[in-house]
């Protein structure tokens, strides 16, 4: 045997050596080749429920926020109403209705609030400058149709009126 022929025969004995020695040199290079088909499995599950999650979150969102919308244009067309009867000169007793657009309804409901009818402290049996004032209670009620169901929303004020004593 030459020496070339002893040199290539030590060469595989030791790399045999080291293959069978260590393990772990199997391990690594068997785990360099890449992903198993049950990890990719997994990380897709995994993926496919973040996304779904996510997915969900933004629908309930912006279901919420028509909801708000709607609550909000409700809110502003009562206060609308309550504005226009605060500025009318004379508030009779009684109520008025209608609709707005968009799918609402508003009624406006005004009555007098008497203090006790049993001339308390509130009402003296003497005439003085306070009879003259009445309180008047403003009820304003926006209703509207949401997903099948009535939603709606009320404004409640107190407005005192004068009246002009006769002479």
């Amino acid at each position: 045997m030459n020496r070339a022929d002893t040199l290539t025969s030590r060469l595989r004995t030791s790399s045999s050596r080291l293959r069978t020695l260590d393990p772990r040199l199997q391990t690594l290079d068997a785990s360099s080749r890449g992903f198993t088909l049950l990890e990719v499995m997994v990380a897709l599950a995994i993926l496919g429920i973040g996304i779904v999650t996510v997915v969900e979150l933004f629908a309930s969102s912006l279901r919420l926020a028509a909801k708000a919308s709607r609550r909000t244009q409700a809110a502003i067309y009562a206060q609308n109403v309550m504005g226009r009867l605060f500025t009318d000169t004379e508030l009779n007793d009684g109520e008025e209705s209608g609709e707005l657009p968009g799918g609402y309804l508003w009624r406006a409901r005004v009555q007098e609030i008497r203090p006790d009818e049993d001339q308390t402290r509130f009402q003296p049996n003497r005439q003085n400058p306070t009879d003259f004032l009445h309180l008047k209670e403003i009820e304003v009620s926006v209703s509207w149709e949401e997903n099948g169901s009535s939603q709606g929303l009320v404004l409640h004020s107190l407005r005192t009126v004068t009246e002009q004593p006769a002479q």
